[in-house]
């Protein structure tokens, strides 16, 4: 056994055979005693083949399994290690037959399963339907969340796309044909493999049985992570013998809206009875003053395996930071000097990263960071400026500041309502030859020469909005919030989460109140240094990019510098949360984000009245009892200076710079 191993982890290695649940806190090494308990497994005489691992990714399993076999030898790549769903898919290919399917069955990719769920719709919406139907990826992602989440099709309509509710009945029809074309094609999607397996393992003793003498000890990484069916399989293979060993932390169940139960572990010792129940508490990652923050914000969840982390480094005992600032844009342009200044101090940028609740909380910092020339990466959404829906808008923004832009007046055309591709073309070409000149258009006698009356009336009040905002071009804010007002309903329409996506174009009406000109506001946003830069590839060259990630990408990583950016009401947690279950599920993703810091942790809130909204700081810290000694309260200065100071004081500054640069 390996000596480096604490008590706990040994007291797991030890364990007799029978049920064990492990509750491994963040950063306490659970990978490491899942891979001794494997071959300590195989040293007592098991069979490695009678071995099954069970991860959520095959790079997790090939990393154990191959840690495994340094530790052991290579009879260890013998062990039976996968996902769920590759483990069900060959449990499938030998027992198809069971639940009525050919055993060459196809299995359909999202993007298959999305295209086949296509072909169900169009045989209940045509072009002639009066109601908006969801779109086929709409429809596949809430097909999804019944199965997973297994709940009725009503209350998923309820929770995430009250707009639908009127459509439940039809809904449900495609719902049914998109079933009965998957089986009439012997096709299976991904939740077709763990509910057919599940099936098979729950009407068929001989076969349950029979998988029982095969696989002799069951072992499941991330257990938090499983929905009740996959808990359900797991459950079932050890049915007989019980030897089954979950390692997994119930404070980091974070992927609700996937499925994920944070009962499957808190209920693991109710099915089996007998369960042996061992807590990983010392901490490899983090300093002790980020554990004391991480375990206060534990503490106040109302339903988990209560545990204290204790931090094995010897590090800083700096305590957590925590800013508040009076704007987003403050909080943003902070955040990228702050990232600036711990850069000049030696501290790589690969070392750093700014989580947040959602992807779009990160679009001001996004546009700070470019301007700054700090070189990011961005996990769990695409980059600001990338998403359709931000680009729509500057299209229109664009062809106000340049008329003869080609390619964002082909853009804004196709959005507007009638105009298709052969008259966004015919139209341009027509502006054209017109020269722009929008007052003269309606005098033309051909300009409209073989243009439908729809398509003409469509284009006519694009053009007024155009004509509108030409006088505002020096003042962005008006013309970003008139064609706002034009944009938005057709966002409604081309988009099923229009809702979610305002919120990105807020960010641009902000942006806009910082530069006066449309122009300089366009070529802001347009000249970024790391536009030539894939931003969200994991294959660039690079060698060093700061993280900005949503706190569900984060988990599982750690940084020495961790900024969690925008702790207010309404975004952490976030605004939709329903349930004491939500609330509790927010709170743990706070905790996650927490612990991915090892040295320093910042914690950031824009506090401000907005015409709709007044945001205040998350609960999640001001209902500590003892905050004051888990965080220091430090105010922005640097922020507070940019904001300071005369115009002649700004040059000064600026002169000596110049002079420091070229003369030293």
């Amino acid at each position: 056994m390996n000596e480096d191993l604490n008590e706990a982890q040994k007291s797991v290695i030890l364990s007799p055979p029978g049920p064990v649940l492990v509750v491994a806190g963040a950063g306490t090494g659970k990978t490491n005693t899942l891979v001794n308990k494997l071959a300590a497994l195989v040293q007592s005489g098991l069979e490695p083949s009678s071995l099954l691992l069970l991860t959520f990714t095959r790079r997790a399993a090939k990393e154990m399994l191959n840690r495994a076999t340094k530790k052991l030898d290579s009879r260890m790549l013998s062990v039976q290690g996968g996902t769920f769903h590759s483990f069900c898919h060959h449990f499938l290919r030998k027992h198809s037959l069971a639940v009525s399917l050919n055993s060459n069955f196809t299995i359909l990719d999202e993007d298959d399963a999305t295209s086949l769920v296509g072909m169900a719709r169009d045989q209940f919406v045509s072009k002639e339907s009066k109601v908006r139907f969801p779109k086929k990826e709409t429809l596949a992602e809430i097909f999804s969340s019944c199965f997973n989440l297994q709940i009725s099709l009503e209350k998923v309509l309820q929770k995430d796309y009250p707009m639908f509710l009127g459509l439940t009945k039809e809904i449900q029809e495609i719902k049914s044909k998109f079933a009965e074309l998957k089986l009439k094609h012997n096709s299976l999607d991904f939740d077709d493999l763990l509910d057919f397996t599940r099936k098979i393992l729950m009407e068929e003793e001989s076969i349950r049985e029979r998988i029982g003498l095969q696989y002799k000890y069951i072992l499941v990484d991330e257990y938090q992570d499983t929905n009740r069916i996959q808990a359900h399989i797991a459950c079932l293979l050890a049915s007989k013998h019980q030897n089954i060993i979950v390692v997994g932390d119930d404070a980091q169940c974070i992927y609700g809206f996937r499925g994920a139960n944070v009962h499957n572990m808190l209920d693991f010792p109710k099915i089996f009875p007998n369960t042996k129940t061992i807590h990983l508490t010392e901490n490899y990652r983090s300093t002790q003053s980020i554990l004391d923050l991480a375990n206060a914000v534990l503490n106040e969840s109302k339903e988990n395996y209560k545990k204290i982390l204790i931090s094995h480094t010897q590090g800083s005992l700096n305590k957590p930071i925590h800013t508040k600032f009076e704007s987003a844009e403050e909080e943003a342009t902070w955040i990228a000097d702050k990232i600036l200044e711990l850069y000049e101090d030696n501290i790589p940028l690969s070392e750093m990263a700014v989580l947040f609740r959602a992807g779009y909380i990160s679009n001001l910092l996004e546009v700070k960071l470019s301007a700054k020339q700090i070189p990011f990466r961005k996990y769990g959404g695409k980059r600001f400026l990338d998403l359709a829906h931000v680009k729509d808008l500057l299209a229109y923004l664009r062809i106000i500041d340049n008329p003869k832009d080609i390619l964002s007046w082909n853009r804004v055309l196709l959005l507007e309502k009638n105009i298709g591709k052969k008259y966004a073309q015919v139209l341009y070409k027509n502006l054209e030859l017109n020269h722009f000149q929008y007052d003269m258009l309606e005098s033309s006698p051909t300009f409209y020469l073989g243009i439908p009356e729809a398509v003409k009336s469509s284009f006519q009040r694009l053009i007024q909005i155009l004509q509108e905002n030409i006088v505002s071009l020096r003042n962005s804010q008006a013309v970003v919030e008139t064609v706002l007002s034009h944009y938005l309903p057709i966002l409604e329409q081309e988009y099923d989460d229009f809702e979610r996506r305002k919120q990105d174009l807020d960010s641009l009406k902000i942006l806009a109140k910082s530069t006066e000109n449309l122009s300089e506001y366009l070529a802001n946003l347009t000249l970024d240094p790391t536009e030539k830069k894939d931003t969200n590839s994991l294959d660039t060259e690079e060698d060093e990019f700061l993280t900005l990630s949503t706190i569900h990408s984060a988990k599982g990583l750690e940084w020495k510098y961790v900024f969690t950016m925008h702790l207010v009401e309404g975004s952490l947690p976030s605004s939709r949360i329903k349930t004491v279950q939500d609330l509790e599920e927010e709170r743990r993703l706070f905790y996650v984000a927490i612990t991915r810091a090892k040295q320093g942790l910042f914690l950031t809130s824009p506090v401000f009245t907005d015409k709709n909204r007044l945001t205040t700081i998350s609960r999640f810290l001001v209902d500590l009892p003892n905050l004051s000694d888990l965080v220091e309260v430090v105010h922005p200065e640097i922020a507070n200076n940019q904001m300071e100071g005369t115009k002649a004081d700004s040059e000064n500054d600026r002169f000596q710079d110049i002079q420091r640069y070229f003369l030293n």
